[in-house]
């Protein structure tokens, strides 16, 4: 069997048939995917589309003929949504150019046979299209230990098309599938436009779906589990409760695991940097390759294992049929605010880091939500500018550790108004449109396919790699030019030190040319080229301002460069920074997106540079008006 990378022309390329794998989400088409393909294939990625379509060749085995078959992104309906970047989108431009380019093509609806009435008005939509149709019942072994039994005929005598019923995870159900398509495409006679036949979804579906007179004690003992487990998990107060307790869990976890591993990383990265130093010397180029290559790559393998985590819960969550109840749980609480209850989980993951939340964002159906949340998750407080906080309440409020404490709270909660203020007045404006409503079915309780969670979470790394990584390395060489790199018109320095090399270079001069803007917030070019160095990666402010104050190893030890911000003296005498500095830099952070990976990772979900941008103007407009707000009010309480 081969797999190919392809492009939108030859995914459809070469003569053999399509078979486009359609269904809604969570009906079990992945694992028919996985099934009819082998658990070995691979991504065709198609560009400039947010949504991956899998794609993967196989022979027939009666007629030797070769078929391709892809696997489109889950659908609730082709005639509803028209916006080309979603899911929908994706999966109806895409049929519509098979449809148009007379490609030889059948369509395969994967129906999940416990929820057989909400999926029939998506097979109507489809038997409108002039293409064959094999609907495809999974979750057959769900409906047989609930003691119900399926029959296929009612269900093809109405449809007019073929039916096949399969449990998905028995490995016999790939003979029956091939089968049923080799019998479609053999038919061969592409219908003309058909009229869909009129029927109830609701009778066809009970028609189909009987309850068997006799229900197995085992089957009796499942429905019992699922309805004791929902009694406690779907309660109004103890719901909610487990579903914090389980995502401030999940939200250690990313924390926990994380931490190490990036330390771990950091490591390898240095001793790398360390051994590549001794044949490219001390010079420019080692420095560039050390500090300007290498600490790049350490930021996109930083956050690999965040992804991966993440991805691995998500799917565990969702496909055991947690998720949706979690959703429902915060959906009324999050709705006023233009949310619905999936979005609080992207949201908490972001107080670990707004890269992993942002690919987390996946799990939203409503598109103009997810963008909402998208540009919101910058403003919630990530664990990277914990080391700034401190170093600037260490620098401005030390020996107060109550007011340090209550500022340290405060940020945090500023960061969280923030974004729900920003969320409710984008809904109104930015990303205004039909809020999809919150349609879930409650999945019966499953246990997931580890293949399957596996197989995301790799895919998931993979496409961060790629997408993100190639950002942060360009981004991290650009940095470095500008904070090692002599400006033009800087005076030669025979004896230079790493403080003096910066004063000189190209990112000081930006810092001069800034102050105009920034000295208004108390901001000196020192700041300002500290703030352009944690634009890299958030924890080098505390860095790239201790090699100005011309102090080695700050990250190691704040409190001298605490001590040395403190007492830093004006060319009158006067303390250069206050505490209105202080205050000012701080609340900036909150606001600001001081952060490429962040940026990457917008640009690699919304597939456009337009937010991107829209964020970055946004979040520093914000940032400068607080904290010019916050140091006017700081000097007023007299701090």
């Amino acid at each position: 069997m081969s797999h190919h990378h392809h492009g939108v022309g030859n995914l459809l390329g070469n003569d053999a048939p399509c078979v486009l794998l359609l269904g809604r989400p969570n009906s079990g088409k992945s694992s028919v995917y996985n099934r009819l393909t082998g658990a070995d294939a691979k991504v065709g990625n198609f560009p400039g589309v947010t949504v991956d379509i899998l794609s993967a060749d196989l022979t027939l085995p009666t007629s030797r003929q070769p078929v391709r078959v892809l696997d489109l992104p889950g659908v609730y309906s082709l005639d509803v949504t028209l916006d080309p970047g979603t899911d929908e989108g994706v999966a109806r431009t895409f049929l519509d150019r098979v449809i148009a380019e007379k490609t030889r093509a059948v369509l395969v609806q994967v129906l999940d046979a416990s929820q057989l009435a909400a999926g029939l008005a998506l097979t109507r939509e489809l038997l409108a299209r002039p293409l064959p149709l094999l609907v495809v019942l999974t979750q057959r072994d769900v409906l047989a230990a609930e003691g119900r039994s399926l029959s296929v005929k009612p269900l093809q005598a109405a449809l007019g098309v073929p039916v096949v019923a399969i449990n998905a995870h028995d490995p016999a159900a790939r003979g029956t599938l091939l089968v049923a398509l080799a019998e479609v495409l053999a038919g061969d006679a592409t219908p003309g436009p058909r009229m869909p036949p009129e029927w109830d979804a609701q009778s066809l579906a009970e028609g189909a779906v009987r309850d068997v007179a006799v229900v197995s004690a085992e089957a009796l003992r499942n429905r019992a589990r699922t309805d004791q487990l929902d009694r406690v998990l779907l309660h109004p107060v103890v719901g909610p409760v487990i579903f914090l307790a389980l995502m401030v869990g999940l939200f250690a976890a990313v924390y926990s695991v994380a931490g190490p591993v990036s330390s771990a990383l950091d490591v390898g990265v240095q001793s790398l940097g360390a051994l590549l130093a001794r044949p490219l010397g001390r010079g420019l180029l080692g420095s560039f390759v050390t500090d300007g290559l290498l600490g790049g790559a350490g930021t996109v393998l930083a956050f690999l294992p965040q992804i991966v985590i993440l991805t691995a819960a998500m799917e565990l969550l969702d496909a055991s049929g947690y998720l949706a109840r979690g959703a429902f749980l915060l959906d009324g609480a999050l709705r006023p605010f233009g949310l619905g209850g999936r979005a609080f989980v992207p949201m908490l993951t972001a107080h670990a880091c707004a890269v992993p939340a942002i690919a987390a964002t996946r799990i939203l159906r409503d598109p103009r939500e997810r963008l909402t949340v998208i540009l919101v998750l910058p403003l919630l407080t990530c664990s990277a500018r914990i080391p700034t906080y401190g170093l600037v309440l260490g620098a401005f409020f030390g020996g107060r550790p109550v007011l340090q404490a209550v500022l340290f709270v405060a940020l945090y909660l500023v960061g969280v108004l923030a974004a729900v203020v920003v969320s409710l007045v984008l809904r109104h404006s930015a990303t205004r449109g039909r809020r999809l409503p919150l349609v879930l079915e409650m999945p019966a309780f499953r246990s997931p396919d580890p293949r399957a969670v596996a197989r995301a979470c790799f895919v998931a790394g993979k496409r961060f790699v790629r997408d993100v990584g190639t950002v942060i390395l360009a981004c991290g060489a650009v940095l470095w030019v500008l904070l090692h790199v002599p400006s033009p018109g800087a005076p030669v320095d025979s004896h230079p030190t790493d403080a003096s090399a910066m004063e000189r270079s190209v990112g000081a001069a930006i810092g001069r040319a800034l102050e105009p803007v920034t000295r208004p917030l108390g901001f000196d070019w020192r700041i300002n080229v500290g703030l352009l160095g944690s634009f890299g990666a958030r924890e080098l402010m505390v860095g790239t301002l201790g090699v100005i104050s011309g102090i080695e190893d700050a990250d190691e030890h704040p409190e001298s460069l605490a001590t040395r911000l403190r007492t830093a003296q004006d060319g009158h005498g006067g303390r250069r920074y206050d505490a209105r500095t202080g205050v000012a830099l701080l609340v900036f952070f909150v606001f600001a997106c001081q952060c490429m990976s962040t940026l990457a990772a917008i640009r690699r979900e919304t597939r456009s540079w337009r937010w991107v941008v829209f964020v970055t103007v946004y979040t520093y407009a914000l940032a400068w008006v607080a904290a010019f707000v916050a140091s006017r009010a700081a000097g007023l309480l007299g701090l």
